[in-house]
């Protein structure tokens, strides 16, 4: 009997402790220009980080202005955790959204989206007005300043936690019915 509760204890700590390493998840760190932003002129590309690095096979990005007119770059660029996309032509005053989905190196989906927002129409020089409506206007180092995302906006696509979580009691519950089977047929016999 004492044999039967040790072989239930090991398994139930090896079960429990292969739960920990699953628990790190992708996602999007900074952004530039950054999620909510208000820029004086048109940014010349996209940049996202993430704190792992992406796989380049599966990168995702758009640019969409309010009409929902893609704008940008067909092609996004990975290097490690960032993802770039070029902006060939400049936006015009508006208010664009950034759409990604990428996948990190382990094999974590990640998708979310941001808007930002352009003040000067393309091929103008900002105005004094717009300057004094945005804090990063006039400046360039606003403009690239990485900010955290929303978590509302950034998302993983479901969380392996619950899932892991749940394989393993339904281990320890197995392995319990199973101790109190083998206990009971030794009783008997």
């Amino acid at each position: 009997m004492t044999r039967l509760i040790t072989i239930f204890a090991a398994a139930a700590a090896v079960l429990l402790l292969g739960v920990a390493p699953a628990q790190a998840h992708s996602m999007l760190i900074g952004s530039t220009p950054a999620a909510d932003a208000t820029v004086a002129s048109s940014p010349d590309g996209i940049e996202l980080e993430f704190n792992q690095p992406i796989n380049t096979a599966f990168a995702t990005v758009t640019l969409t202005d309010s009409s929902g007119t893609q704008r940008g770059s067909s092609e996004a660029i990975v290097d490690a955790e960032r993802v770039r996309l070029a902006i060939p032509e400049p936006l015009t005053a508006g208010e664009y959204t950034v759409g990604y989905r990428v996948v990190s190196a382990d094999g974590h989906p990640i998708t979310g989206s941001y808007a930002f927002t352009v003040t000067a129409a393309a091929g103008q020089t900002p105005t004094s007005e717009a300057q004094e409506a945005s804090p990063s206007s006039g400046a360039a180092e606003p403009e690239t300043t990485e900010a955290q995302v929303a978590p509302e906006d950034s998302q993983s696509s479901g969380s392996s936690i619950p899932l892991l979580l749940g394989f393993a009691v339904l281990g320890v519950l197995v392995i319990a019915g199973g101790t109190w089977a083998a206990m009971r047929a030794f009783r008997k016999s």
